[in-house]
């Protein structure tokens, strides 16, 4: 993923500025766009596990909290679930949900710079490009378009932070 590295780094730091319960916020923003960016998950468990996390995101982003509150089942079916995750992308997006709820700190700046990585490499997968390089990635309108998405969601929130 060079292409999201190379475009991305300059960010990371400047996440931190981001207001905590707001960084939640891009966070589910990014997920439900690449969640619908993937179109239809075969597997009913991943597919499951996911909408409901989201869905469990959004109620926590409406309550104020600053991180992913998944109920203790959900995280402890995790590892099965990400073992059914065979189709293209889909276990990079369970890594991104988890990274939103694995975070006793909160959703700091450098977690969330995980998330979006991780949401990026689950779109760079299902793409299906034989190599990740620079070149491949800047030819794949939906990686560029990825990024570009990120990209926006997070001057969005740097100017909406306070």
């Amino acid at each position: 993923m060079p292409l999201w590295d190379q475009e991305m780094g300059l960010f990371e730091a400047r996440l931190q500025e981001i207001r905590p319960p707001r960084r939640l916020e891009m966070a589910m923003d990014v997920l439900d766009w690449t969640y619908e960016s993937f179109g239809s998950i075969e597997a009913d468990d991943v597919r499951e596990y996911i909408e409901t996390a989201l869905r469990i995101g959004r109620d926590g982003v409406a309550a104020g909290h600053e991180r992913l509150d998944l109920p203790e089942e959900m995280l402890e079916e995790f590892g099965e679930v990400d073992e059914n995750a065979d189709e293209s992308g889909t276990s990079h997006l369970l890594s991104a949900v988890l990274g939103c709820s694995d975070a006793p700190e909160g959703l700091t700046g450098e977690v969330l710079y995980g998330v979006l990585s991780f949401c990026y490499e689950g779109i760079l997968d299902r793409e299906e490009i034989p190599e990740w390089t620079l070149e491949s990635e800047a030819a794949n309108g939906k990686c560029v378009a990825t990024i570009e998405f990120q990209k926006s969601k997070i001057w969005e929130y740097l100017n909406h932070s306070q």
